[in-house]
């Protein structure tokens, strides 16, 4: 069966990577970004995207924080993980299982994409155009520490419509300064009530944040 289920989380997320762009996050649930329960109750709810990111929570001890029962986090910032990226980290490590993971490990995780308070899209200022991102001149983005230590430069960019700059769709993006990459996003501001998550795409590999 665990082959099967494998088998079926690959070609799933091969498909789902074929169809979507860098911000696009197909589901079909309700298009709403409100969900009236908890962070830790929206990801249990779908089994599909989230299923081994609830199972990293749990391994790491923090299921209060993400249920909002964790007095010194009341709300949070989530820069959330999928399932087949978790997946992909285990077979890259030769394992099978979360419970495989040390708990320790699991928290680091955990945390590295955790900030202590919520932070909307339209809480990060906008990246100044004429710097890349990581320059030291860039007086644009925001700059974030998560609780597991990394630091994060959190931007928008603006985008034509019909050749008027600045009018089309903005877009989000997160840089590592830790790690000097980019992560890859897929879907900002869903907002259960007690905070905000960030779903990454399945292209991010865990370690890069």
């Amino acid at each position: 069966m665990k082959k099967i289920y494998n088998i079926f989380v690959c070609i799933s997320a091969a498909i789902f990577l074929s169809s979507c762009t860098a911000q696009d996050w197909y589901d079909s649930g309700v298009s709403s970004p409100y969900h009236d329960c908890s962070i830790m109750e929206y990801l249990r709810k779908d089994t599909y995207n989230w299923e081994l990111t609830v199972k990293l929570i749990e391994r790491a001890g923090l299921t209060d924080m993400f249920e909002g029962k964790d007095s010194n986090y009341k709300e949070i910032t989530f820069f959330a993980p999928p399932s087949y990226t978790i997946l992909r980290h285990l077979w890259n490590n030769g394992m099978e299982s979360v419970d495989e993971m040390s708990i320790k490990d699991c928290k680091a995780i955990v945390l590295r994409h955790v900030l202590n308070k919520k932070y909307l899209k339209a809480d990060f200022a906008y990246r100044n155009v004429d710097y890349m991102i990581d320059d030291e001149l860039q007086d644009g983005g925001t700059d974030v520490e998560t609780l597991g230590g990394s630091h994060l430069r959190i931007y928008r960019d603006k985008s034509a419509y019909g050749g008027v700059p600045d009018l089309g769709p903005e877009t989000m993006y997160i840089y590592s300064f830790t790690k000097a990459t980019m992560v890859p996003l897929a879907t900002p501001d869903i907002q259960p009530l007690n905070g905000v998550v960030h779903a990454l795409n399945y292209n991010y590999d865990l370690g890069r944040i």
